[in-house]
């Protein structure tokens, strides 16, 4: 990857607080925006993902097995997570008989390996890692064994995919779960990030203005088609992978651009903690607005910017926390140099 992309690290803190706002909108049109924001930023997630895996072939074939490996660590430690929390949250509510009963149907755990179908333990969130990891193994096989003229033709019919599902699950309300997971939420965008890798020499080329005012436009008609249906169809979902192959280019072309810097430090850093920690925050905030004398319409506009305030500041702990881990791991068992080896 190169040096530190501060432009991609700023829209992902962007792209983090969206998916913040997917799960605690505002009230009205302006929650159906910021909303979009969140389910454009997933996407976002997937492009970088996709375009990390583009290289040469054995060398990257480890490197994805290795980020296999590391985000279904990641994957098992918050399932087990929101499994503690969701007993917590339900014992409190006298429901704890619901939590245990549900763990004792199999169907529970096959919608949450197939499916990543969390809700139940209030892990809505962590579909998007279950997708990861299925989208993982499938570029593991194509990057080993430099299937890329397969990547190609599989390029578009998974476009078409999820521009027909996702468009369906948002017209019609159906099951989110038809959206959110590997094939149709993740892996069409990892598609595209890797070719955006593969033809990094012609994006080059194009001007910046050019993909700046892709982006606007895309972005505007993503915004504008989540508020004005086309009949009964949502259409935003071409535009919204548009505006993140447009924002992604910039960010190809100009890594050092970024609008607040502080903010794609919190990017690099604290994305991850965001989306994987939210919900929890959610969960137990709205708890406790909802219970006081004054909520309704009120704890509506409130609610999302407490947690987003809550999630960001939460993250940043986390990060201080496990970077002060990491230090303290280096100074107790350094590593040896070549020197001392010999």
């Amino acid at each position: 990857m190169g040096k530190r992309n501060y432009f991609w690290d700023f829209w992902k803190f962007i792209a983090a607080i969206g998916v913040i706002m997917v799960h605690a909108p505002f009230a009205g049109d302006l929650g159906k925006v910021m909303t979009c924001v969140g389910t454009w930023g997933v996407g976002y997630f997937a492009l970088i993902s996709g375009y990390a895996c583009y290289g040469e072939s054995k060398l990257m074939s480890r490197k994805i097995l290795k980020r296999f490996i590391r985000n279904g660590i990641i994957t098992l430690v918050m399932v087990g997570l929101y499994l503690a929390f969701s007993y917590y949250m339900m014992r409190i509510e006298h429901r704890d008989i619901l939590w245990k009963l549900e763990l004792k149907k199999p169907v529970t755990y096959l919608k949450m390996i197939f499916a990543g179908d969390f809700e139940f333990f209030y892990g809505s969130a962590l579909w998007y890692l279950v997708g990861l990891l299925y989208s993982y193994i499938i570029f593991y096989f194509l990057v080993r064994f430099n299937l890329k003229k397969v990547i190609y033709v599989m390029l578009p019919v998974f476009i078409i995919l999820r521009i027909v599902v996702d468009s369906y699950v948002n017209s019609f309300n159906a099951n989110w779960h038809w959206s959110g997971n590997a094939l149709v939420g993740v892996l069409p965008m990892m598609l595209i990030g890797y070719v955006l890798a593969d033809q990094k020499e012609k994006i080059l080329k194009i001007p910046t203005w050019v993909l700046i005012l892709g982006a606007v436009i895309t972005a505007a008609a993503m915004f504008v088609l989540v508020c004005v249906k086309v009949g009964k169809l949502d259409i935003s979902q071409p535009f919204k992978m548009l505006c993140g192959s447009f924002v992604f280019a910039i960010g190809m072309k100009k890594p050092g651009w970024y609008v607040i810097k502080p903010l794609a430090f919190l990017g690099r850093e604290d994305s991850l903690y965001i989306y994987l920690f939210h919900f929890m925050i959610l969960v137990l905030l709205a708890g406790y607005m909802y219970s006081q004398p004054v909520s309704g319409k009120t704890v509506e506009w409130q609610l999302p910017i407490a947690v987003i305030i809550a999630s960001v500041i939460f993250a940043r702990i986390l990060s201080m926390i496990i970077s002060l881990i990491k230090l303290l791991f280096k100074k107790i068992f350094p590593k040896k140099t070549a020197g001392q080896n010999a």
